[in-house]
């Protein structure tokens, strides 16, 4: 009897040794309307091992070009971390309770869908856009769906009826110059900023989504949960953390506001 309680014992350390260094999944999404540059391998590298020290568990990334993918993995629990660029599919994912939001990137809090349209356009705001061709990006792009309910929320039924989708929003202008669609949809502050010192306008924008969000599963504790939220809020105060940040494209973390989420996921109808 001795002899099996001692080996029930050291079944159960060795046991509790395998789960601990079980390899942790971390699912990456940056946005599919625009080209990124570099690969996310070496660009994630740095925040990956900082990860990895606080957590004491090997970390692998994993990334995913379809948001939908995305979502459905997310949906069956079977990412570990992640920092997503849709900021809709964050959004069905912390509202599941599967997952905790932390953090946002600082620099997508104010996240908006611009309507832009050229000079001599007659149109002048959102309301104008009833029944007109729309060039939009990506049909699931978060701008395209932020666009989407502001369209919902003036009544119009099927707003998708209108688009003309483009897998990258620095094609949108094109379709405007050419006469190819009566506007054009972007998220994209440069675009705009572009498309304005052409002589285009910009008569309308979405209320603004905070985007590119780190979550983190439900299975991990409380104090765990902490420990990661402040590594990525404080990512700017060491030389190391700001390294890692330039992999993001991105300038720190904001904690994740509750309040704000909640209203975007009411008014995006999630």
């Amino acid at each position: 009897m001795f002899y099996k309680r001692i080996c029930c014992v050291v079944f159960l350390i060795f046991l509790s040794h395998t789960v601990s260094a079980q390899e942790l999944l971390f699912a990456v999404n940056e946005g599919v309307t625009y080209q990124d540059d570099g690969l996310p391998s070496e660009r994630f590298k740095l925040l990956i091992k900082m990860l990895s020290k606080e957590l004491k568990r090997p970390i692998k990334l994993h990334t995913i070009s379809h948001y939908s993918d995305f979502e459905h993995e997310l949906a069956i629990e079977h990412i570990d971390l992640a920092f997503i660029h849709p900021g809709n599919v964050g959004l069905i994912a912390a509202k599941s309770g599967n997952y905790f939001g932390l953090a946002t990137a600082k620099d997508f809090t104010d996240y908006r869908a611009r309507v832009m349209v050229k000079a001599d356009s007659p149109l002048k705001s959102m309301a104008d856009l009833r029944g007109k061709k729309i060039g939009v990006p990506s049909l699931e792009s978060i701008t395209t769906v932020m666009f989407t309910a502001s369209l919902r929320e003036l009544g119009i039924a099927d707003p998708a009826k209108q688009f003309t989708p483009t897998r990258y929003q620095d094609a949108v202008p094109f379709m405007l110059d050419y006469g190819f669609v009566d506007a054009g949809v972007t998220g994209s502050g440069a675009v705009a900023k572009n498309w304005i010192a052409k002589g285009g306008r910009v008569i309308a924008e979405t209320k603004p989504v905070p985007i590119k969000q780190f979550l983190m599963s439900r299975r991990f504790s409380a104090e765990e949960r902490e420990k990661v939220q402040n590594l990525l809020l404080k990512l700017n105060e060491t030389d190391d953390g700001k390294a890692a940040l330039t992999g993001l494209h991105i300038t720190g973390f904001v904690p994740w506001n509750t309040t704000v989420m909640d209203e975007a996921s009411k008014r995006l109808g999630l």
